[in-house]
């Protein structure tokens, strides 16, 4: 147990930090900015080359890159390997793919694409020459709004000296199927569209393999399908709006550098879904101790409402060897829309028997900040808020003096932490 420091608390009840608070243990509830009609998710993913029988994975996706969740034009990632080798399925020299959120000339954009080299599949690594070769393979998948709806465009995907059981095949149209005798087939220039009045997707597989023959002589198990040059672009527009969610239940940082991670992290999706995560418990002293921790994501996204919470609950925290000690802590953040307004809150986080420097403390403010003489900063209930987002910090500690042997100026403790956003 830390010694009492036998001083008198400074307690200061926060009022206004440029976040808007209402009073009350469920404060912090308010509207903010519309979630208007033009907000889009740019979304896709690309590689070079991907194999697998099932579930199980030959080759890995190479040169992997996506877009994730996406809310914002002006967003460019690429990636690119020097080479892949997985004989008999699939050689080849340099694999680049890039991916791209744009707005060009007032239209919407999402741009995938994955351009392979020196593309060889189904080589027997004999006398007898790849099944499939090409000099150059790319895929390049757009999916796009120019402000009267949706479309989708593969401009710029092609081959370059494509041949197909030593035959030459220029320009095949979308979807061309090719037996493999003893082998199976291929589709060249395979292309998925989706469209609707609010999204549209285009997959392009500029190769895709599937080998259907039991006993084939390259020995390539049946069922197992391959991939060259994959593209595939999403633009979505018409939701309520798109969120995301975190939750942790401690983290320390001592002077800038992470002495412990987010433990139990959680997180969410921009669509939405139902994540948890838990561990049972974390000792890092003399910092902090807690037992177990429950985390929790949960968000729905329609074209009429999105609704997003996070939660955090840890048991038995104590922070600087029992200068702060509770039975529970529960950080709960909610974010909702429906289209034209956001509202945020933090209704459910609770203490329960809290106890700073060995006085009981219930009934506690959003935004209350004890100041730890010796010590520094005590942040309980702390609530920040933005017209997008909520994040809720229960219990976090900045250390400011030095009255604590082993606990250097600069460190941060963050117990019960949970934070969702709307886009």
């Amino acid at each position: 147990m830390h010694k009492k420091l036998r001083m008198p608390l400074i307690l200061i009840l926060v009022l206004g930090l440029g976040v808007a608070l209402a009073p009350g243990a469920d404060a912090a509830t308010r509207s903010a900015t519309p979630a208007g009609p033009d907000d889009f998710l740019y979304q896709g993913d690309a590689y070079g080359t991907y194999a697998f029988v099932g579930d199980t994975i030959l080759a890995g996706k190479s040169a992997k890159v996506g877009l994730g969740c996406v809310t914002a034009p002006g967003v460019h990632k690429e990636n690119t390997v020097g080479s892949v080798n997985v004989p008999p399925i699939v050689s080849t020299g340099a694999v680049n793919t890039t991916a791209d959120s744009l707005l060009e000339s007032g239209v919407q954009k999402t741009v995938m694409s994955a351009n392979a080299q020196q593309v060889a599949l189904l080589d027997a690594a004999g006398p007898t020459p790849p099944l499939i070769t090409a000099s150059q393979v790319t895929a390049v998948s757009t999916a796009l709004f120019d402000g009267t709806g949706f479309g989708l465009s593969d401009a710029g995907s092609g081959f370059v000296n494509l041949s197909v059981l030593g035959v030459p095949v220029p320009n095949p149209a979308p979807n061309t199927t090719i037996q493999l005798p003893g082998i199976g087939r291929v589709v060249l220039n395979e292309q998925i569209p989706q469209i609707s009045s609010r999204s549209a997707s285009l997959t392009i597989n500029m190769i895709h393999v599937f080998v259907t023959e039991v006993g084939n002589p390259l020995g390539i198990p049946t069922g197992s399908e391959s991939i060259t040059s994959h593209a595939k672009a999403g633009l979505r527009t018409g939701l309520a709006g798109f969120v995301s969610a975190s939750a942790y239940g401690s983290r320390a940082v001592v002077a800038d550098v992470v002495t412990s991670g987010p433990s139990a992290l959680v997180n969410l999706g921009c669509l939405g879904g139902n994540n948890m995560n838990n561990v049972l418990g974390v000792s890092l002293p003399p910092l902090f101790e807690v037992g177990e921790v429950v985390t929790t994501a949960v968000g729905t996204v329609t074209g009429n409402l999105a609704t997003v919470q996070a939660t955090s609950t840890v048991q038995t925290a104590d922070v600087l060897e029992g200068l702060i000690s509770a039975d529970e802590v529960k950080a709960v953040a909610n974010g909702s829309s429906n289209g034209t307004t956001k509202t945020f809150d933090s209704n459910g986080s609770s203490f329960t028997n809290l106890v700073v420097d060995g006085e009981p403390l219930s009934d506690v403010d959003p935004n209350t900040q004890i100041i730890l003489p010796g010590v520094g900063t005590l942040y309980l209930y702390r609530v920040i808020e933005t017209s997008r987002s909520i994040e809720v910090r229960m219990i976090e500690l900045d250390v400011t003096e030095p009255g604590i042997p082993g606990v250097p100026v600069g460190t941060n403790i963050r117990i019960a932490v949970a934070k969702v956003g709307i886009m």
